[in-house]
């Protein structure tokens, strides 16, 4: 704001109210996405969840293979078709000039997607078919989740009851007649000055606007030794929007992070001679980089050690090789769940929450997900949901152990939510 000048100021201080007075009540004043976290097993589509959160969605491809999807209004009408990527098929190689997909590497019957798009009012229903004959495969009534939204947050724009109950805006109040051509005189020095302010309004609201208020994309920071996988994966996050910047090592990691702080990075464990965990630790040693959330990205199994010592550092853990579903999952995941941890904090604030019962809330809403995502990942890994293992094996006993202590938290999470609870409706 320092080389704003006084004139620029000015014109911002005037602006903001009138602008505040003028918005049209059917403008969505915030960015906001639908995510459905979903599921496929042998064919059958569930619904995990359906949230609404304030940001931005990822891009919606109207052409691509996979599932047809459909946005319905409440008369069954449709209002957006876009395609949904087939999250079982795990595609081996991207060319990072075009994204074009160079092989299948495996398919799989079983898996968790999720699928995000922007916001729109007039979208109460989410319709999943099957672009082979047009079978339907899954059908999501989103009217009590934008109830719930609006609930929250009534104050919303899109909020139905902040436009559907303003008055008619008076455009013409009276104003006291003055005699002959001094009315006159007065009506067009009124016309000149509320044009001139308006045009003035209007440059300065365009000016501050390019200059402050453009969303500004997420940055990641791709770690990996591998310059192909980089290529590749700085390729699929392009193509969803996000910044990057790639490091092939720890310590050039490192030196980046001096310079540039990033929104998330994701860190391959297997680099030499300073591995991903090693490059993690110093990460979270250092004040100014210990908050970016880091998602680890590597071809290794990840172990129950893995977990007992790293679940409090990072936020998700990627395997290779990387398909663009669980890469843009994993990273939408981070970030909705950050920013849903922020609004929570800030709603409690506002509540008159103590301070230490929110810090405790915030650290195990993000341990309890973090650690139950790993702990998933642990069961695919070693084959529990099919062949579960002798009860006093190593593996068998440390999932178990995580299992246990994940309870725990979630006891005590809802202890703390219960509390916070009763203290928000005092």
């Amino acid at each position: 704001m320092k080389s704003l000048s006084g004139f620029t100021i000015i014109c911002l201080c005037l602006l903001l109210p009138v602008l505040t007075g003028i918005v049209a009540a059917d403008s969505p004043q915030y960015d906001k996405y639908v995510s459905l976290h979903m599921n496929i097993d042998n064919g059958n589509f569930t619904t995990n969840s359906t949230g609404i959160y304030y940001g931005s969605a990822s891009n919606l491809f109207p052409a691509q293979p996979g599932f047809r999807a459909e946005l319905v209004a409440a008369n069954g009408s449709i209002v957006k078709t876009f395609t949904v990527w087939d999250p079982r098929v795990q595609y081996g190689d991207f060319r990072s000039s075009d994204g074009q997909i160079l092989g299948v590497v495996d398919r799989r019957n079983s898996t968790d997607f999720v699928v995000t798009f922007p916001f729109d009012r007039n979208v109460t229903g989410f319709m999943l078919y099957n672009p082979a004959g047009g079978a339907l495969l899954a059908s999501v009534d989103l009217k009590p989740q934008i109830d719930s939204f609006f609930a929250d947050y009534p104050n919303d724009p899109d909020n139905p009851a902040s436009f559907e109950s303003k008055a008619p805006v008076n455009v013409n109040p009276p104003r006291a007649s003055l005699p002959g051509s001094d009315a006159s005189m007065y009506g067009q020095l009124w016309g000149i000055l509320v044009i001139g302010s308006g045009a003035m309004l209007l440059f300065a609201g365009i000016f501050v606007y390019i200059r402050y208020l453009r969303v500004r994309p997420k940055s990641v920071l791709i770690v990996d030794d591998d310059q192909d996988i980089i290529d590749v994966v700085d390729g699929l996050l392009k193509i969803e929007g996000y910044t990057t910047r790639t490091a092939t090592s720890g310590g050039e990691c490192l030196k980046q992070l001096a310079s540039a702080v990033p929104d998330l990075i994701l860190l391959d464990i297997g680099m030499e001679p300073m591995d991903g965990w090693e490059t993690l630790r110093e990460i979270k040693k250092n004040t100014a980089t210990r908050g970016i959330p880091v998602i680890m990205l590597t071809a290794l199994r990840l172990t129950p050690k893995d977990v007992e010592n790293y679940a409090i550092c990072i936020e998700d853990y990627v395997l290779k090789p990387v398909t663009r579903e669980g890469l843009v999952d994993a990273i939408t995941h981070v970030f909705g769940r950050r920013q849903m941890i922020e609004e929570k904090i800030a709603a409690a604030k506002r509540a008159g929450i103590d301070r230490d019962k929110l810090c405790e809330h915030a650290r195990l809403t993000r341990v309890v997900d973090v650690n139950k995502r790993l702990w998933d990942l642990l069961v695919r890994t070693y084959h529990l949901d099919t062949d579960t293992p002798e009860p006093e094996s190593e593996i068998g006993i440390a999932i178990k152990n995580a299992e246990r202590k994940i309870r725990d938290q979630e006891h005590r999470l809802k202890q703390i939510e219960r509390s916070l609870g009763s203290g928000a409706d005092q």
